[in-house]
């Protein structure tokens, strides 16, 4: 049976009022099943990039601190992320379209068995069709193309790049003319949260993107620096983002991954489902390989950037949840965090609506 046949009877399964003309449009790209847990292997191959965003978390002084990576390190990191099960191979930066060594890591990872090869980019080089084809032709088949905003005049300010809105709006047809799979990212702040469902609308029914991070601003680097104009409290984010989610269940189509990222669980108890990376899990984290070498357990990572807060102790997932980033409290307080007194972890492992 075809990728595409068991996906799209996963999906009459899971979710009956799906629109199956949508869904077949819809997974026709997706080379793995779409209810298999992500177990990811993340590869850092470069500090350098083309954008300044006013949201990084890198300071200005990480940028081109490191060599790019060694083509052995990173194949090395990749098998060993087998070895412990990862089926996701996510290239990171830096800008990783800058390391020229684009094309043989992608080839490596694909020989070894990732199912889902992915780069995660901001677009600027896959403008150019030939080189998205480059890329593809190495085997890359999932682009994670940051989208900041809903049109030009908020992404470009935000990436800090005059011309960006419409060379990701480029790259994202070479993405599809290609028939790969397209997915995105947007951090979150105050200068684009309040269009989140003009962007939602365009990225999810326009451009027919599955797959996101909807990623709330860590405040560390340049973020931090930028604060004063970008800080943004979380559940006001929330607000506009539980707007945008709507269009989802509007069109009938269930969700195929976690896509809400470095937010707490009691900000969206209602979707639990789809919150990632909020268990303050040691054992089985994902593996991430960093500039300079050194390879880690990511959810141990993020459990040393995070903290508990006196409301914590209150909640049913108290137990499971690693709290918020250690920079939250300095900045709003903890009066806005209430919670969660009763649990439904019927689905707690579900990743479709």
């Amino acid at each position: 049976m075809s990728i595409f046949v068991s996906n799209l009877e996963l999906l009459v399964k899971k979710y009956p009022p799906i629109n199956k003309n949508l869904a077949k449009e819809r997974i026709k790209n997706i080379k793995w099943l779409v209810n298999k847990k992500a177990k990811v292997c993340e590869v850092t191959v470069n500090s350098i990039c083309n954008n300044r965003c006013l949201f990084c978390y890198n300071g200005e002084e990480d940028f081109g601190r490191f060599p790019d990576a060694d083509f052995k390190t990173i194949c090395r990191a990749l098998y060993e992320g087998r070895k412990q099960g990862c089926w996701i191979a996510a290239v990171i930066g830096g800008e990783p379209t800058l390391n020229n060594d684009i094309g043989k890591i992608a080839a490596f990872a694909r020989k070894i068995g990732y199912d889902c090869v992915k780069i995660c980019t901001n677009g600027l080089k896959l403008s150019d069709k030939s080189y998205a084809r480059h890329l593809v032709e190495s085997g890359f088949n999932m682009f994670d193309i940051s989208i900041h905003g809903h049109n030009a005049k908020v992404h470009d300010k935000l990436v800090n790049s005059k011309g960006a809105f419409s060379k990701v709006m480029k790259a994202a047809e070479n993405v599809k003319a290609f028939s790969m799979e397209l997915g995105t990212n947007q951090v979150v702040n105050r200068l684009n949260y309040k269009n989140f469902p003009e962007f939602f609308k365009m990225a999810y029914r326009d451009l027919g993107i599955n797959y996101y991070n909807i990623i709330y601003s860590h405040y560390r680097g340049i973020m931090w620096k930028n604060k004063l104009a970008l800080k943004l409290p979380v559940t006001k984010a929330a607000i506009k983002i539980k707007e945008g989610l709507k269009i989802i269940k509007d069109l009938k189509m269930p969700v195929f991954s976690r896509m809400l990222v470095n937010f707490p669980p009691c900000v969206f108890p209602e979707y639990l489902n789809i919150i990632a990376d909020w268990e303050s899990e040691e054992k089985g984290g994902d593996p991430l390989l960093l500039p300079g070498g050194e390879t880690v357990n990511m959810s141990m990572m993020k459990n040393e950037q995070a903290l508990k807060l006196a409301s914590c102790e209150k909640c049913v997932l108290s137990g499971k949840c690693r709290g918020v980033d250690r920079e939250y409290p300095e900045l709003f307080g903890e009066k806005e965090f209430k919670p969660i007194k009763s649990e439904n972890l019927e689905n707690y492992f579900e990743t479709m609506f």
